[in-house]
């Protein structure tokens, strides 16, 4: 009788986890870290200055293209610190079109992770078992990834810390994680043989 409630507890625990996969409670976030920060009407310097940041201010993140983050400064909070051109009278004035407000990446720290999360970590495994390829791979936490290659993969220890780094690589850019470095450790028996980050 206490097998049979341990498994149902057990089942129970399993399926609301597969259900929190489709119902994401939070959004990725960009932190500004500098005192102040210009944000532009697009994804590099040759853009307009539409606003600047403080220190502390979160906003919400839409997109990250390469260097450059796209933020949802919120259409009420942009008419209240944006920058007026220079023809136009200070103070907040409404603006005709909702503009991009984009923020340099080095400026800003990544909080949380996007929404979708753990279908992009699905997409990244399919990915793997696909191009590189391998036979087992775990994820041991949202940054750290152990994966097991087939034999004839390890010809040499610098091929496979290429690889190692070329999945860190891969894994940033398909699942959005930008709070820290990833590392992938790729084990060879029981051991680990390379490792790779990014």
């Amino acid at each position: 009788m206490a097998i049979s409630v341990l498994m149902r507890r057990s089942i129970l625990i399993g399926f609301v986890t597969v259900l929190s996969i489709h119902e994401p409670t939070s959004c990725q976030e960009a932190l500004v870290t500098h005192p102040i920060v210009n944000v532009r009407s697009g994804p590099g310097t040759k853009y307009e200055i539409v606003a600047r940041v403080k220190e502390g201010d979160r906003f919400p993140i839409l997109n990250v293209d390469n260097l450059w983050v796209q933020i949802d400064i919120g259409e009420e909070t942009l008419e209240k610190i944006r920058l007026p051109k220079t023809d136009e009278k200070p103070g907040p004035e409404k603006v005709s079109e909702k503009k991009e407000t984009w923020i340099y990446r080095s400026l800003i720290q990544f909080i949380g992770k996007p929404p979708d999360f753990e279908e992009r970590q699905i997409d990244f495994q399919n990915w793997a078992l696909d191009e590189i390829p391998v036979n087992f791979i775990e994820f041991k936490s949202d940054w750290e990834i152990w994966v097991r290659l087939p034999p004839e993969q390890y010809p040499s220890r610098e091929k496979v810390q290429r690889i190692a780094r070329k999945m860190a690589e891969e894994y940033k850019k398909q699942t959005g994680f930008m709070e820290r470095k990833v590392v992938v450790k790729i084990l060879k028996g029981p051991r680990i043989y390379a490792t790779g980050s990014n």
